[in-house]
C-alpha cells in the first residue's frame, strides 16, 4: 500500500466487485442447494435430486452432450487448424472469418435456421419430398450434436491454430533432418508441444456446450439437459422447486471446475517451454490433397454461413402461419419486425454499451495488475476473473436473483442486474485479450516515466495505454457483439419492459412464427455488422487480434 496506494486501491476494487457480484451469488446459490423445504441442512436434495429418473437423465445428458460435441469440435477445429497452419492451398484465407461470422450470429437464430433447413417441413425436406427420402426429426441426439458441433468448433479451431503457430520449427526441423517422416514427426514433435493449447480448447468447447441455452431449448425437448432444466424449474408456473434449481446450478458450476481442474493437472504435469518466433512454414499441396482441402473448407465456410443466410431469405419469404412458402417475396415480416423492435433493440444496445465500457475499464486495469504488478493476490484475482467462464449463463442469473432479490441491495427487477450479467459473463475474455499485448510492454518504459515524477496512474494512461490501444478496442468489439447475442443470463433476469433481441427471436421460435423470427435476426445481425464494420474499416479494429 505504501510503495503503490493507486495500483492497491484498484486491486482492492477488483477483489470487491467480483467478491460481491460474483463470489457470494456463487456460494449463496451453493449453500441453499444444501437447505431444505424445513429450512433444514443437509444432502437429502442431492439424495432426491438422483432418485429422480427426470433430474437424473439431464444430467447425463449435458455429460453426453458436452463430451459428444467436444469431440466432434475438436476433430473439426482441429483438422482445420492443421490444414490452415501447415498447408498452402487455395482458398486457405476464407477459414480466417469463420470465427467472425461464429460470432456475430446469435445461438437462438442459429436453432432457429437450422430448423428452416433441416426440420421436418424444412427446405432440404421439402426438396426431398419427390424422391420419397427424408431426414430424420433435428430434435434429435444427432440435430443437436451437428448443430452445437458447428457453433463450438470455431473455439478449438482458434486455440489450436495458434498453438501450431507457436511451435519453434527447429524442433519439427531437427526431426525430419533424422530421417522422421512428416507423421510422425507431427504426432512425436508437433502434438506434445500443442497440448496446452488441445486441453485448454477441450475446456473451453465443453464449458460452452454445458452452458448453451438457446439450442438446447429449441432443438433439445426431447433430450433435457441441466442449463435448460433448471430454468424451466426456475419460470414453473406450477411452483418450480427451489432447491432443485440451486442443485442444478451447483452441479453445473461443478462440471466446469472438475473440467477446469482435470486441465490444469495434466498440463502442469510438464514443462512446454520453447523458442517462439519462428513458426513452421506452410507447405504447399496441389493436386488430389488441395482439391480435397479446399473442398474441407468450402463446405465448412458454406455451414458456417447458412444460418445467416437462411434467416435473411426467410425473413424476406411469405408464410401463413409456421408454413412458409419459399419463392415468393414479402416485406410484411420485416415492416412488422421493425415496427415492433425499436425497445427490445434499444434495451439491447444500452446494456450492451454499459457492459462494454465498464467492462473493457476494468479488465484493463485487472490485466495490467496480473501482467504489471505481479504478486499471490494478482495471481488469485487472475483466477477468479477467469471463474466466469465455467458458469452457465442460466446459473449465474438464477444466482443474481435468489442473491439479490431481497436484504440491503435488491438488484433483481432492475436493469443494472442484467447489465451485471453481461459484464461478469464477458471479462474473461476482456482480460485475456489485454494481458498478451501488457506482456509485449517493456517495463523499462514506464518505469522511465515513474522515474521522471510522472504518477504511476498517469504513466499508465500516457505510456502504457497507447501501446495497447488496438487490443482494447478489439476487446470492446468483442465483448460487444457477444453482449448482443446474449440469451441464456437475459432468459432468467429480463422481466416487462425490458426484453431484448434475442429474447424476442426465441419467444418467436418457441411459437412457431419463424419467418417473423428471421426478421428479427436479421435486425439483430445488421446491429451488430454495422458497429463492427465501422470499427473495422474506419478504426482498423481487427477482431482476430485478440485470438
Amino acid at each position: 500500500m505504501k510503495r503503490d496506494p493507486a495500483w492497491t486501491m484498484v486491486m482492492l476494487g477488483g477483489f470487491a466487485v467480483l467478491g460481491l457480484f460474483l463470489v457470494w451469488p456463487l456460494v449463496t446459490t451453493f449453500a441453499y442447494s444444501f437447505r431444505g423445504n424445513d429450512g433444514g441442512y443437509g444432502l437429502g436434495g442431492y439424495a432426491t435430486f438422483f432418485r429422480n429418473r427426470g433430474y437424473r437423465d439431464s444430467l447425463w445428458n449435458t455429460l453426453i452432450l458436452g463430451g459428444a460435441v467436444t469431440f466432434t469440435s475438436m476433430v473439426v477445429g482441429g483438422a482445420l487448424a492443421v490444414l490452415v497452419a501447415r498447408c498452402k492451398f487455395r482458398f486457405a484465407g476464407w477459414v480466417a472469418a469463420l470465427p467472425l461470422v461464429t460470432l456475430v450470429i446469435p445461438d437462438v437464430v442459429v436453432a432457429a435456421a437450422w430448423t428452416l433447413i433441416l426440420g421436418q417441413q424444412g427446405i432440404v425436406n421439402s426438396w426431398l419430398r419427390d424422391t420419397g427420402w427424408q431426414i430424420g426429426s433435428l430434435y434429435s441426439w444427432w440435430g443437436l450434436i451437428f448443430v452445437m458441433t458447428l457453433n463450438s468448433y470455431v473455439y478449438a479451431f482458434v486455440m489450436i491454430l495458434v498453438g501450431l503457430k507457436a511451435v519453434d520449427r527447429n524442433l519439427e526441423e531437427a526431426a525430419l533432418s533424422l530421417g522422421q517422416p512428416l507423421h510422425r514427426v507431427f504426432t512425436g514433435v508437433t502434438l506434445p508441444l500443442i497440448l496446452p493449447s488441445i486441453f485448454g480448447a477441450a475446456l473451453v468447447v465443453f464449458t460452452h456446450v454445458i452452458g448453451s441455452f438457446g439450442i438446447p431449448a429449441i432443438l433439445g425437448a426431447r433430450m433435457p439437459v441441466l442449463a435448460v432444466k433448471a430454468y424451466n424449474e426456475f419460470v414453473s408456473e406450477l411452483g418450480g422447486n427451489p432447491q432443485m434449481q440451486t442443485i442444478m446450478a451447483s452441479l453445473l458450476v461443478l462440471l466446469g471446475v472438475a473440467m477446469l481442474v482435470v486441465q490444469k493437472v495434466v498440463i502442469e504435469r510438464k514443462q512446454y517451454q520453447m523458442e517462439s518466433g519462428r513458426a513452421p512454414l506452410a507447405i504447399p499441396i496441389r493436386g488430389v490433397p488441395a482439391t480435397l482441402a479446399t473442398i474441407a473448407v468450402a463446405i465448412t465456410v458454406i455451414l458456417s454461413l447458412a444460418p445467416a443466410i437462411v434467416a435473411i431469405v426467410t425473413a424476406f419469404t411469405p408464410s401463413k402461419g409456421p408454413v412458409l412458402s419459399y419463392g415468393g417475396f414479402t416485406t410484411l415480416h420485416m415492416m412488422t419486425a421493425l415496427t415492433k423492435s425499436a425497445t427490445p433493440l434499444w434495451n439491447s444496445l444500452s446494456l450492451a454499451a454499459i457492459a462494454t465500457v465498464t467492462g473493457v475499464i476494468f479488465s484493463v486495469a485487472v490485466a495490467y495488475l496480473v501482467v504489471k504488478r505481479r504478486s499471490a493476490l494478482t495471481g488469485a484475482l487472475d483466477v477468479l476473473v477467469m471463474l466466469p467462464l465455467t458458469i452457465a449463463g442460466t446459473v449465474l442469473g438464477i444466482a443474481l436473483v435468489n442473491t439479490f432479490n431481497t436484504g440491503w441491495l435488491v438488484l433483481t427487477g432492475t436493469w443494472i442486474i442484467m447489465a451485471l450479467a453481461y459484464f461478469l459473463r464477458r471479462i474473461p475474455n476482456s482480460v485475456r485479450a489485454a494481458v498478451g499485448p501488457l506482456h509485449n510492454v517493456k517495463d523499462s518504459i514506464e518505469e522511465a516515466s515513474v522515474s521522471l515524477g510522472v504518477p504511476p496512474l498517469r504513466s499508465f494512461f500516457k505510456v502504457v495505454m497507447p501501446l495497447i490501444g488496438p487490443a482494447v478496442a478489439a476487446a470492446a468489439v468483442l465483448m460487444w457483439v457477444t453482449s448482443l447475442s446474449e440469451l441464456s443470463a437475459t432468459i432468467v433476469l429480463y422481466y416487462g419492459g425490458m426484453s431484448t433481441m434475442p429474447i424476442e427471436i426465441f419467444q418467436q421460435v418457441d411459437s412457431g412464427r419463424l419467418a417473423l423470427a428471421s426478421a428479427y435476426s436479421v435486425i439483430l445481425m445488421l446491429a451488430i455488422f454495422v458497429p463492427l464494420a465501422v470499427a473495422r474499416w474506419a478504426f482498423r479494429v481487427k477482431v482476430d487480434a485478440i485470438q
